[in-house]
């Protein structure tokens, strides 16, 4: 008992001073684990001796806890420890081993090494490691009393009393009790889930060598004895609700290696403003811009040709009524001769929807490849609809579509919202006799620097 306190106080002790230089406690967890074990050591050596002398282990429940802490997603490092009875029982010989096992081990997940943008709530790891086992023996062997024939060698505390043929008596059990140590090293593959943040369920398959052959009270000399054992855990991951767990996050993301959602890029945003010391120069940079914004948009200006487009921008003063015209004004001859369209990027709706299908995504993900070919493009989404239905019900129509490409663009594909305009225009061509016409419920797009 002295021994396991203080060895326990000393992992405590190593344990606390490493975590004072990790704070970081969503990096440890916490695992209990029971099973059976089954001592392999002489006990199924038998090399020549009279049968049955030598007993058959029995097979035992184990108990064992773990502290672990994740360097990254796929290595950890932690400390262990085991209760580990023993037993085994024979006509001649019979011995009860209580075994304490401590130590610590590094852990590796082999699904996240080898799938380093995998999610999988399943892990895989294999564990090694470097411990102590402390022990008492109590072992059991037969005093000569009555003759039993056909004994060949007996083994007595570790030494043969008889040789040869003839016969020994046995009637009483000789009892010895006996205290032992030795290194171990213990091997392992652990299979777990994790059924929430928290919380992780697993089965372990180890392997325990020691480096001392008399585990179970006597010496053979034939090879150091050994363990086999199966149990189930439960794993608590400390801090995983408050923030992603090392254990439960994949490792492109612990590097930084994934695609950033709207609400990362706009907190990079807010964390690369600069305020300045004097708020008014703030408020006259902030003027600027906004100066700069209504240049390009001018809202107000007069729309001589009656395009759609203010005269500030209007690179086509003069368009022809009913033409279709561009971002800056420009008359769009046809949907695929004009050479700022892609024929392939054109969408097209069912009648009085914004669903988008098969078709219409591909052409989203043609948009979407040559905005991240070229970072300087910007693009506008105009949307139109047939000439079924008012004149007002069709320009919200319109600006639904619109939006719903660029809600694609931005949710999907991670374009930057600002890179995108989203604009209804209403009926695509009203002064033609048909009506309920698929080409003109569209939305098509004009990429510009």
């Amino acid at each position: 008992m002295k021994k396991t306190i203080i060895l326990a106080l000393t992992l405590m002790m190593t344990l606390g001073v490493f975590a004072q230089n990790y704070q970081d406690w969503s990096r440890w967890s916490i695992a209990i684990e029971g099973g059976l074990n089954r001592f392999d050591g002489d006990v199924t050596q038998d090399k020549g001796y009279t049968l049955d002398v030598v007993p058959g282990a029995k097979t035992k429940l184990a108990l064992g806890g773990l502290l672990e802490y994740n360097l990254t997603p796929v290595w950890s490092i932690g400390a262990d420890y085991y209760y580990l009875p023993l037993a085994g029982t024979g006509s001649y010989y019979n011995f009860e081993t209580n075994m304490h096992n401590a130590g610590f081990f590094t852990s590796f997940n082999l699904i996240k090494a080898f799938f380093q943008h995998s999610n999988t709530r399943w892990a895989l790891h294999a564990n090694i490691g470097l411990g102590y086992s402390w022990h008492t023996i109590n072992y059991q062997t037969k005093t000569d009393d009555d003759w039993v024939s056909g004994v060949k060698t007996l083994i007595s505390n570790g030494k043969p009393i008889v040789k040869g043929a003839g016969g020994v008596l046995f009637e009483d059990w000789d009892v010895t009790d006996t205290k032992g140590n030795a290194m171990v090293i213990p091997m392992s593959m652990l299979l777990e889930y994790n059924i929430s943040n928290s919380l992780a369920v697993g089965l372990r398959g180890q392997f325990r060598g020691y480096n001392k052959d008399d585990i179970e009270g006597r010496y053979r000399f034939n090879t150091n004895d050994a363990l086999e054992m199966a149990t189930l855990g439960l794993r608590y991951k400390l801090n995983a609700n408050i923030k992603d767990h090392l254990r439960n996050i994949s490792v492109a993301k612990f590097r930084g290696d994934v695609q950033k959602t709207d609400l990362d890029r706009l907190q990079d945003q807010i964390n690369g403003i600069v305020i300045p010391a004097d708020p008014t120069e703030r408020l006259d940079n902030l003027d600027r811009r906004v100066q700069k914004l209504e240049d390009i948009l001018c809202p107000d200006d007069p729309d001589t040709d009656g395009d759609g487009v203010p005269d500030c921008r209007d690179k086509e003063p003069n368009t022809p009524a009913g033409n279709q015209v561009d971002f800056w004004g420009r008359t769009i001859k046809t949907a695929v001769a004009d050479e700022i369209f892609d024929e392939k990027a054109f969408i097209y709706f069912e009648f009085d929807k914004t669903d988008l299908d098969t078709e219409a995504l591909k052409a989203v993900q043609i948009t979407a490849d040559k905005l991240k070919a070229d970072p300087t493009l910007i693009v506008e989404v105009r949307g139109f609809t047939d000439n079924m239905g008012t004149d007002e019900y069709n320009q919200g129509l319109s600006q639904r579509r619109a939006d719903k490409v660029k809600n694609e663009l931005v949710n999907t594909h991670g374009i930057e919202a600002d890179r995108i305009i989203a604009n209804g225009k209403g009926k695509f061509n009203p002064t033609d006799n048909i009506a309920k016409y698929r080409p003109y419920r569209t939305c098509v797009f004009f990429y510009n620097k």
